[in-house]
C-alpha cells in the first residue's frame, strides 16, 4: 500500500514531492546554505505571468540532489544521495510517474545504503491542471494497483498566494489521510538548475489509521514553480524503516538537473 503524500510531494513537493514527493523527504539541516555553492548558470525567469501549473509531458525528467541528517539505532548519520522523477505516457490520458531515490548514510568508516522505487499513475485536467491519482505499483515490474474508491484532485492546477488547499483519501483497507496545504507567497529560489520564482507551501498530513502506514512524511516546506509544474526544492520530515529498523530522515531536495525548459514549458 503506498502513500498519496509520496506521490504528491514528489511531483509537486515531493515532481512533490515530490512531493510531488514523494520519493523522499526531511527538513533542512543546521548551518544548511540557503543558495547551493555552485548553482550553475541561472535561467533568470520573469516573473511567473499565469498562477495555472503546466501540463505534465511524456519524457519529462527531474533530477534532485538530497542532503541532511538521519537519526538509525540511536546514531546520527550525515546523509547524501539523489531522487530521480521521470514521466512517461502510458495511453488514454494516463501519465506514469517513476521516483527512484538512492541514499547514502554515513557514520565514520560505517556505510548504508537506502534505496527506494515507487510509481504513481496519474491524470491532468488540461484546462484546471487539478491533477488525480488513478493507481500505483511498488516498480515498474509489478502490477497497478487501482482504488474501487474515487480520488478527487490530490493536487491543485490553480496557485494563489496565501491561499488553502486539502484533500482526503481513503484507501481499500478503511485508512485515510487528510492532506493540508497553505499556499503563500512566491519567493526567488536558486538551484542548481537555475533560479525559479516559486509558491512557498507549508503542508501537513494527518492519518486516521496510521498501522498499515508506518513510512509517512508529517510535514514539508515546499518551493513550487508553476513554470515547471514542480518543486525546486524541498524540506521534510521523514520516517520510515531501513533494514527492519525505525529510521528518521531530516533531508533538503534542492533541483540539479531538468529537461524542460523554461521556454518549453506549457503553460
Amino acid at each position: 500500500m503506498k502513500r498519496l503524500l509520496r506521490y504528491t510531494w514528489a511531483l509537486t513537493g515531493c515532481v512533490a514531492t515530490t512531493l510531488w514527493l514523494t520519493g523522499c523527504g526531511g527538513s533542512s539541516t543546521a548551518g544548511a546554505p540557503t543558495q547551493p555553492d555552485n548553482p550553475g548558470t541561472p535561467n533568470n525567469p520573469p516573473f511567473p505571468s499565469t498562477n495555472r501549473t503546466r501540463l505534465y509531458q511524456h519524457g519529462d525528467e527531474f533530477v534532485y540532489s538530497v542532503s541532511g541528517i538521519a537519526q538509525y539505532l540511536g546514531q546520527r548519520y550525515e546523509v547524501a544521495g539523489s531522487l530521480t522523477v521521470k514521466i512517461t505516457s502510458v495511453g488514454a490520458g494516463v501519465l506514469r510517474v517513476h521516483n527512484d531515490r538512492r541514499l547514502t548514510l554515513r557514520r565514520g568508516s560505517q556505510v548504508l545504503n537506502d534505496n527506494h522505487e515507487e510509481v504513481f499513475y496519474i491524470s491532468q485536467d488540461r484546462q484546471s491542471r487539478e491533477v488525480t491519482l488513478i493507481g500505483y505499483a511498488p516498480d515498474l515490474d509489478s502490477p497497478i494497483i487501482n482504488s474501487n474508491l474515487p480520488y478527487r484532485a490530490c493536487a491543485p492546477g490553480i496557485l494563489n498566494e496565501n491561499s488553502t488547499f486539502s484533500f482526503t483519501a481513503t484507501f481499500e483497507d478503511g485508512a485515510a489521510t487528510t492532506e493540508s496545504w497553505q499556499i503563500g507567497v512566491i519567493e526567488p529560489v536558486s538551484t542548481y538548475a537555475g533560479q525559479y520564482h516559486c509558491y512557498r507551501m507549508r503542508i501537513e498530513t494527518q492519518w486516521d489509521n496510521p498501522a498499515p502506514f508506518p513510512d509517512t512524511v508529517a510535514t514539508a516546506t515546499c518551493w513550487l514553480s508553476p513554470q515547471l509544474g514542480v518543486t525546486t526544492r524541498s524540506e521534510t520530515l521523514e520516517s520510515g524503516w531501513l533494514n527492519s529498523e525505525p529510521i528518521e530522515y531530516r533531508l533538503t531536495l534542492l533541483l540539479r538537473r531538468t529537461n524542460v525548459s523554461l521556454s518549453q514549458a506549457s503553460l
